[in-house]
């Protein structure tokens, strides 16, 4: 089976899309018979689009992380409500509703939860990179204490 030689114009929709969707499976997808590999060799070979997706995504996380910020109380109501939708089922079942879905339902919540601390987390690791082990070591057991007092409260 011979390759066929990607035009300019087909590598610059690839790289076009890449930097819209950011996952080099999709881009392929989306681009029909090309794999993986070659969607990220063209997107690696320009550095600009590079940069440009780096900070994309920089951004995004951002905003990702803003909105959680934003309904922190909206959360912490929907995972009290549901823990007490999930108490009552199971102390008085009935046909219509299904205990599993009421505990799914906390299960995602609670783990989105986690993983956004998780994510502030490291994003508190990476300010106090520059400075000294110890230093770091000390804020980040803070960080960690800070943490777990408030997934107890």
């Amino acid at each position: 089976m011979a390759r066929t030689k990607l035009t300019d114009k087909q590598k610059k929709k690839i790289i076009a899309d890449y930097m819209e969707n950011s996952n080099y499976s999709e881009t392929a997808r989306i681009n029909g018979n090309i794999s993986p590999n070659t969607v990220k060799t063209i997107v690696n070979k320009d550095k600009k689009t590079a940069k440009i997706c780096k900070q994309k995504k920089e951004e995004n996380t951002k905003d990702i992380l803003e909105y959680m910020d934003s309904i922190v109380k909206d959360q912490k109501e929907v995972i009290d409500l549901s823990l007490q939708v999930l108490k009552d089922k199971l102390k008085s079942p009935d046909l219509f509703t299904n205990v599993r879905d009421v505990a799914t339902v906390y299960g995602v919540i609670f783990d989105k939860a986690l993983k956004y601390k998780e994510t502030k987390l490291r994003e508190e690791e990476m300010k106090y990179k520059n400075t000294t082990t110890q230093e770091t070591l000390d804020k980040l057991d803070d960080l960690l204490e800070a943490q777990k007092n408030a997934y107890m409260d």
